[in-house]
């Protein structure tokens, strides 16, 4: 059997051992105080900037109607534009294929015709 002394042994080892536990969350919730503290104290330091989302608005709708009157109709030298460009960009892709500085394409303009379903 168990001795008294061997019984009153363990338990004053386990009390020592629970106070050296206690000693030690002690001193990790100071340090945890101390840390909330400093962090409080920093965010209590930050400030944000006061936007006035009224005149924020009021400037963008200013900037959206300048835009919507300076816009206007396409014409009809827009459109002969725009044909003008992409003819020239096409004449510029095929120069440069047949100079050898742009890879041929995947598929023939005879394959891409048939494809078309328009």
């Amino acid at each position: 059997m168990i001795s008294e002394t061997t019984v009153m042994m363990l338990i004053a080892i386990q009390f020592g051992f629970m106070a050296f536990v206690l000693m030690k969350l002690d001193l990790k919730k100071g340090e945890s105080e101390r840390l909330k503290a400093d962090i409080e104290k920093s965010l209590a330091s930050i400030t944000m900037p006061d936007i006035n989302f009224d005149d924020l608005k009021e400037e963008l709708m200013g900037m959206v109607e300048d835009l919507m009157q300076s816009m206007r109709i396409p014409t009809i030298a827009d459109h002969l534009g725009g044909i003008a460009s992409n003819f020239m960009q096409m004449k510029m892709v095929k120069m440069q294929q047949n100079m050898g500085m742009m890879p041929e394409p995947q598929i023939s303009e005879e394959q891409f015709a048939e494809s078309e379903d328009f």
